[in-house]
């Protein structure tokens, strides 16, 4: 006998989002639906200004920056990236990957265009799968922000073919990426460094169920600290940004790990 197929397309992404958010969701709905919050971000003074939501401001300062190389490991379409460009200190510089060429000059634009000759100098465009790049990269980065491809249901709601063809699995498949970018990431993190886990989903298997496969693999090499302040909500581990609560910002989960030294253990 054949197995039932799974629901998809709009009921059942209705469906799935009521059953986690409830009596929640149709204002989370109507507001992932409405305007987004963007901000004009000057990355130096006297550069012209780049739009992005107040979600991605608030996770690109999250991440603890250090002398040595940097790591924004998706950085297309380069707004964080910018961001942590504004506020390198001396003696660091970043490293922007964008797997995909098409978005990888986009993000070189972006670049180009807001960022002074001097700060453009300190930041390295590169394009490689940072899922594979931990093969010869062990303990090189400062500070990781890891901004994983993830579900955006901001995203699939505006987009008629996205939500058509939605399905369960699709959460499911993404998590298995973002933990292997997750990962990787970690091996490459310095001991003493920081790493920002984010998305811009809602699905729980893609935010703090990622970061809590990495609890358990990492054990006492690593510890999890969760976004304070009254527009982030408190999850098991992270924190998320939501648009009916936050102005319409968001939606955004974040989590900044720490990889513990032997001084820190």
């Amino acid at each position: 006998m054949s197995k039932e197929k799974p629901a998809t397309g709009p009921e059942a992404f209705d469906a799935r989002y009521r059953g986690l958010f409830g009596d929640r969701w149709p204002a989370l709905a109507a507001a992932l639906e409405g305007p987004s919050a963007p901000l004009p971000f000057i990355a130096s003074p006297g550069c012209e200004p780049y739009f992005l939501d107040k979600a991605s401001v608030e996770v690109a300062t999250l991440l603890p920056l250090a002398e040595g190389e940097i790591l924004d490991a998706c950085a297309a379409p380069g707004g964080k990236t910018l961001v942590l460009a504004s506020r390198l200190p001396p003696g660091a510089s970043i490293v922007a990957n964008e797997l995909s060429s098409d978005r990888r000059r986009r993000l070189s634009e972006a670049l180009d265009r807001h960022l002074p000759p001097g700060l453009r100098s300190r930041v390295r465009v590169s394009g490689e799968d940072a899922a594979a790049m931990c093969r010869r990269n062990e303990g090189r980065f400062a500070a990781i922000l890891l901004d994983a491809p993830c579900s955006s249901e901001r995203h699939v709601l505006g987009d008629r073919k996205a939500i058509e063809a939605w399905s369960p699995a699709r959460p499911l498949a993404l998590a298995r990426r973002q933990w292997a970018l997750l990962s990787a990431a970690f091996i490459m993190l310095r001991p003493g460094g920081s790493l920002v886990y984010s998305t811009c989903a809602l699905s729980p298997e893609e935010n703090e169920g990622v970061a809590a496969r990495l609890a358990r693999r990492a054990g006492a090499a690593a510890s999890f600290e969760a976004p304070l302040g009254p527009i982030w909500e408190a999850r098991s581990l992270g924190s998320a940004l939501l648009p009916d609560r936050a102005a319409g910002a968001g939606p955004m989960y974040a989590v900044l790990v720490r990889k513990l030294g032997s001084d820190e253990d």
